[in-house]
């Protein structure tokens, strides 16, 4: 488990950055385009994991550890300074949904990167998601749905993650 990134993880974390940040400050579109049509419990399920997927991304292709917390810091920072509605918040989520998208690789000492992991660190990230939703924006539900909420974020994430993972397999060849 050696902390070693070649010029291509590098790369590799530059371009998801890139494509993530972006992907970050469009998804609040859909995001509130369902929740007007179908309210906040539809627009967290069908949304909520679009923004944890850099994690499983950046994880998947470089197998290395802190690869989940670089790829989703790091488009988290592209987000923050582009023009959103989040302005820097965007990293502390992304700083906190990063750290816990790394708990299923660290989990495995980092042998293990498969479908299984990323869905993990793909679902993790509702945890301290929804929890800044409360502290960064008073978010105010009764517990019971501040639990279904995470269930929610945790299921979308999952799924997103293992889409994640199924592009990383994709791109670097391997079907």
């Amino acid at each position: 488990m050696k902390l070693r990134y070649t010029t291509v993880d590098l790369a590799i974390l530059a371009v998801i950055a890139a494509i993530f940040g972006a992907v970050f400050t469009y998804a609040w579109t859909p995001y509130y385009a369902i929740k007007a049509v179908g309210g906040k419990l539809a627009a967290v399920l069908l949304t909520y994991g679009i923004w944890y997927m850099a994690a499983p991304l950046a994880a998947s292709l470089i197998k290395n550890p802190l690869a989940a917390f670089l790829g989703e810091f790091l488009a988290g920072f592209v987000e923050s300074i582009m023009p959103q509605i989040g302005g820097f918040s965007g990293l502390i989520y992304a700083g906190f949904q990063g750290l816990f998208s790394e708990i299923p690789y660290l989990a495995t000492r980092y042998k293990r990167f498969g479908r299984a992991e990323a869905a993990v660190a793909g679902a993790l990230p509702a945890i301290p998601s929804i929890a800044l939703d409360i502290l960064l924006w008073g978010s105010v539900y009764p517990p019971q749905i501040f639990m279904v909420l995470i269930v929610l974020a945790a299921i979308s994430g999952a799924v997103y993650g293992i889409i994640a993972h199924t592009i990383a397999k994709a791109v670097s060849g391997k079907t």
